[in-house]
């Protein structure tokens, strides 16, 4: 959060309390772009920093910042003296709808979901086609866990098969590197499996990354996987440490460059079986 987010809570407020009816149209990334604080400003940019980098889901840190925000948690629907509807472009789990920007009109409005992770996830294996072998839970888990479950997934595999797969890992924060949670699922995933994959986030801003996500080739140049050469691995981990990811991912696979799309459905993941 920055000044301007609370510049734009303050210009909210006025809006809302200027009219009777209000169309709402709430998308992740709200929480950090608008804001009111119940205290102290600088206070409550420090803690939502502190409860990011920390590896809690984002229901755990949406709960704490509805603690410290005059608007979140349903409080800005509380102000609408008329009829108040919300439509919802969801980057929070399926039917967690009061989550999405910390919820600043749900409960006290009707809420009418647009698209969440798994319109992405459908659109993607839709694509696809009879290949498409869909992934139908979200992916909340650490990131290395989140590895490991897609590589397993993927070992199951026919040729021509394509894992598709949606959600948003959990990072712990652990050093000043460059990096997002795509990067650091992809290297990780590239260091326990073969197989060709892609890990892409849908606004197109991967962390501080500077890229919207990787493709990862399969059989590296590196050695493959199950072999990479030992310098790369300890490479690979000491990069982890500091939350470094992206110049690992970089050196092994293909950055996805996209312009910031301006909305959110959470992260895709594609694995092919070639």
């Amino acid at each position: 959060m920055t000044r301007a987010s609370f510049e734009a809570g303050r210009a909210l407020l006025d809006f809302v309390d200027a009219h009777d009816d209000i169309l709402f149209l709430i998308s992740g990334g709200g929480s950090a772009c608008v804001e009111v604080a119940l205290g102290d400003e600088e206070e409550v940019s420090r803690k939502n920093a502190e409860w990011i980098a920390s590896g809690m889901t984002i229901a755990e840190i949406n709960a704490r910042r509805r603690t410290l925000s005059a608007i979140k948690g349903g409080k800005l629907a509380a102000r609408v003296r008329g009829r108040a509807v919300t439509l919802v472009y969801s980057d929070v789990s399926a039917g967690a709808l009061h989550d999405v920007a910390s919820g600043p009109t749900i409960p006290g409005s009707e809420a009418v979901l647009v698209a969440d992770n798994a319109t992405l996830v459908r659109a993607a294996a839709q694509i696809i086609g009879d290949n498409a072998v869909v992934v139908e839970e979200q992916i909340e888990s650490d990131v290395a866990d989140a590895a490991l479950f897609l590589a397993d997934r993927a070992r199951r595999l026919r040729p021509g098969q394509v894992l598709v797969a949606g959600g948003e890992p959990t990072v712990v924060v652990r050093g000043r590197g460059r990096g997002g949670r795509c990067s650091e699922l992809a290297v990780r995933f590239a260091a326990i499996c073969e197989k060709e994959a892609l890990f892409g986030s849908s606004d197109g801003v991967d962390g501080n990354s500077g890229v919207a996500g990787f493709r990862m080739p399969g059989r590296l140049e590196a050695g493959g996987a199950a072999g990479w050469k030992p310098a790369l691995r300890e490479a690979l981990q000491a990069a982890l440490e500091r939350s470094d990811s992206y110049p690992i991912a970089a050196q092994v696979g293909e950055p996805i460059m996209i312009a910031p799309t301006g909305n959110n459905l959470r992260d895709l993941f594609l694995v092919a079986c070639v």
